[in-house]
């Protein structure tokens, strides 16, 4: 199950999910400097990432904003997330399991002034559908910390189920977290779905 090749702009009422640019490529350096604060709720006890993790990430970013969109796989393994014509961060998916077909998603607000507006909520329903209809996958998830109240916040709007709680698996910076996974099923989301705009998983 795929979609025509070519740009992809996933439409919400407030963010833009879109393939990158090579006009962003002043934006993405910022973005991923190791400084910026984000870096401290996004698995921060993997530590901060070196100049090195820092300089190939930032590449990475870069040669996607250069690929012809004609070339690049359906669905996107990553798109940049825009509001009011800024880019403020990124979604992404990796397999868990390729061989059992199993997703795990990723999203990233990576510009502090932009936290706080539900901007990752929407951001991730619209990732959400997309990837339900670009695949025939039959569950999407992703991972976080008890330490990340937002993500889970962000979770428990788009009515994902909490599948898996390992306690007291994080000992990080004097205190002890929770290891957290959250899921939904397709048929799950073609009703959570139906409240949210943009492109629907499909039938």
């Amino acid at each position: 199950m795929s979609a025509e090749p070519g740009p992809v702009r996933l439409t919400g009422d407030r963010v833009l999910l879109r393939d990158w640019t090579p006009d962003d490529r002043e934006r993405v350096t910022w973005l991923l400097d190791a400084a910026r604060p984000w870096h401290a709720t996004n698995g921060p006890y993997f530590g901060a990432p070196s100049a090195a993790e820092t300089s190939a990430q930032t590449r990475r970013f870069h040669a996607l904003g250069e690929a012809d969109p004609q070339e690049l796989p359906v669905p996107r393994t990553m798109l940049g997330i825009e509001h009011a014509g800024v880019l403020v961060g990124a979604v992404s998916w990796y397999w868990e399991s390729r061989e059992t077909d199993w997703r795990r998603m990723g999203i990233g607000i990576h510009d502090e002034a932009y936290w706080g507006r539900g901007l990752a909520t929407e951001a991730l329903a619209l990732w959400t559908s997309y990837l339900f209809r670009t695949t025939d996958a039959l569950r999407l998830d992703f991972a976080t910390y008890s330490g990340n109240p937002a993500m889970i916040a962000v979770g428990r709007k788009l009515q994902f189920v909490c599948e898996g709680r390992f306690r007291k698996a994080r000992r990080w910076s004097g205190g002890v977290h929770d290891s957290v996974v959250f899921g939904l099923l397709r048929e799950e989301w073609l009703e959570v779905s139906r409240t949210w705009p943009g492109p629907r998983p499909a039938g």
